[in-house]
């Protein structure tokens, strides 16, 4: 699934995470729109890429209304 990333900073010593967001739309100004919200959005720094529905990387996980949509559709 083509999916965009957000990376969230960990508290303390804890490791930052990725979290992966299905994209909506065209890039604009550097801004992506993602499907989990219709006023809430990335400010695209890596890109989209291909991301497996079944994640088994450590500190990276799917945003959870993202995912639901994405299993919904396939």
């Amino acid at each position: 699934m083509i999916a965009t990333s957000e990376r969230v900073r960990g508290c303390g010593l804890g490791p930052d995470r990725l979290v992966w967001h299905v994209p909506v739309g065209a890039v604009v100004e550097d801004f992506q729109a993602i499907a989990c919200s219709e006023v809430e959005g990335l400010a695209v720094s890596s890109g989209q890429r291909e991301v497996p529905l079944h994640l088994d990387v450590p500190e990276e996980s799917w945003c959870p209304e993202c995912l639901v949509r994405v299993s919904t559709a396939v």
